[in-house]
């Protein structure tokens, strides 16, 4: 009787190492997702600086946050990179789609990926660059972006953005039960207005979410001397001006405008996004898609 039960004890604790080492194995082996990249015209991709392909591409690569650079082929027309941050989930598909043109206020890019949520809900998160645009689902108008929507139904449907000044945008999406779809849309400038508009001496303020914030154009700097290093030069933008946020995400409320050309002090730098000193003694924060940094 001994016996038996030395040897059924053995038995238990070798299937045991068996199911650690199997565990022990998977959990080392690659977190893997999907990512596919189609463009016009054919471009070289680069993750985080490494040459992965061209488009058309759709390959399995590891799971994780990247940069990703879309650089074209071609050596007949002068056609601008693009480079921006994509997110692979574990065995879920990023979709990455371009326009790429002349400059990159005229290229279009559409990146899309699933996040797990913790419920068996149904969500649609959708940025654009500019923000502001309008969202229309199944032709139905469901705001301005930024935007989340939590009541989408499960299946295929219709998204369509447009905003003045830009190209429209019109993509076809499946959401899923217990995932979250985001997409990131950066919007192209119409090809009927001129890719660098004048900007006005005093633009007209967003509606702002706080009541008591009042949004006003900042003034052009008088003084020809550089601000103290590290300073960001504004660039030339969509809409003439670049909005300062109260915090780094266009999500952020917007506190002031400022003008191309100017340049302001950097106070702090957080995920592409610069802190700086404005109109006196207010600080805010700029996209660095739209700040050229001088060190």
């Amino acid at each position: 009787m001994g016996r038996k039960l030395a040897v059924l004890a053995l038995l238990v604790v070798f299937v045991a190492l068996i199911f650690g080492a199997i565990r022990f194995f998977m959990n080392r082996s690659p977190r893997l997702g999907e990512l596919r990249v189609d463009s016009s015209p054919t471009v070289s991709i680069s993750l985080d600086n490494n040459h992965l392909g061209r488009s058309p591409f759709q390959d399995k690569v590891q799971a994780g946050e990247y940069t990703i650079k879309l650089t074209p082929e071609s050596t007949i027309d002068q056609l601008a990179s693009w480079q921006g941050k994509i997110s692979v989930g574990q065995n879920l598909l990023t979709y990455v789609n371009a326009n790429i043109a002349e400059s990159e206020l005229t290229t279009a890019v559409d990146l899309l990926w699933l996040e797990k949520i913790s419920s068996k809900n149904t969500e649609l998160s959708l940025t654009t660059n500019p923000d502001g645009a309008t969202v229309l689902v199944d032709n139905e108008t469901r705001g301005v972006s930024p935007l989340t929507l939590s009541d989408i139904t499960p299946g295929d449907h219709t998204l369509s953005v447009t905003s003045p000044g830009f190209a429209p945008r019109n993509l076809k999406i499946k959401t899923t039960a217990g995932y979250k779809l985001i997409v990131s849309m950066k919007l192209a400038l119409s090809s009927n207005i001129s890719p660098t508009p004048e900007a006005t001496s005093s633009p007209t303020p967003s509606v702002s979410v706080t009541p008591t914030l009042k949004i006003t154009p900042t003034k052009a700097a008088t003084s020809s001397a550089d601000p103290a290093k590290p300073f960001a030069i504004i660039k030339d933008t969509p809409t003439g001006f670049l909005r300062v946020r109260m915090e780094p995400s266009t999500a952020a409320t917007e506190a002031a405008r400022v003008n191309p050309g100017e340049k302001y002090h950097i106070y702090d730098e957080k995920s592409g996004w610069y802190k700086i000193q404005y109109e006196g003694t207010s600080k805010g924060w700029i996209s660095g898609q739209y700040a050229e940094k001088v060190e």
